[in-house]
């Protein structure tokens, strides 16, 4: 029972994720989605080894809470959030990774990912931050986001038919969604670098493309 909750989490999360999507803001998707990627390895945490469920919820806790919060990064934080009961665990972890690096933070790529300065008036400069992305840059987040929702389902259904000795399939394979999407993501992969590290670095990986 204790799982089901991270499960409506990576449900309610996923959903407010494609509604930014839909509206060109794959910026904002990244960070609502968030909460939903790392719910998934958590549960795998928990599967193998209920113990890490004491130490996930103790880690504010007082008194000791120091010793509570080295035990909590112990356990959850960078590799060690690694699962194995989770199939694609580390492919979901270094999501994760890219998601707090790119998304999270003010760091100096988000800083100016969305700027634009243009000649104004005599003396002055327009500067602003675009709020919409156009569709050259949305369509490989999309493409990666849907990608990575299929993997992570996947790797949850794996895990819950071994624990509970199930047989149950998803209607949408991640196996037909590379077929159907497979020759897209290399075409953009191949007209575009930013496309191309996008796809890569959020988990849809596509054959490496050569360029002249």
């Amino acid at each position: 029972m204790s799982l089901i909750p991270f499960l409506l989490l990576f449900q309610r999360q996923s959903r407010a994720a494609f509604e930014a999507f839909a509206v060109h803001q794959s910026y904002q998707g990244w960070v609502l989605l968030r909460p939903g990627i790392e719910a998934v390895p958590i549960i795998g945490k928990w599967v193998d080894d209920p113990a890490n469920a004491g130490i996930w919820q103790k880690r504010d806790k007082e008194p000791n809470r120091k010793e509570h919060r080295r035990a909590y990064q112990n356990t959850y934080s960078g590799p060690a959030l690694k699962s194995k009961s989770l199939a694609s665990s580390e492919q979901i972890r270094t999501v994760l990774s890219t998601v707090n690096d790119n998304f999270v933070h003010a760091n100096p790529d988000y800083y100016d990912r969305h700027l634009k300065l243009s000649a104004g008036d005599p003396d002055y400069v327009n500067l602003w931050l675009d709020f919409f992305e156009d569709g050259s840059l949305l369509e490989p987040h999309v493409l990666a986001f849907l990608h990575l929702l299929l993997v992570m389902q996947e790797a949850l259904l794996d895990l819950f038919n071994r624990l509970f000795s199930t047989r149950t399939r998803l209607k949408t394979s991640l196996a037909s969604f590379d077929l159907k999407f497979r020759a897209r993501t290399t075409e953009l992969a191949s007209a575009s670098r930013e496309a191309a590290a996008t796809l890569g670095q959020l988990g849809l990986i596509v054959p490496p493309v050569k360029r002249t």
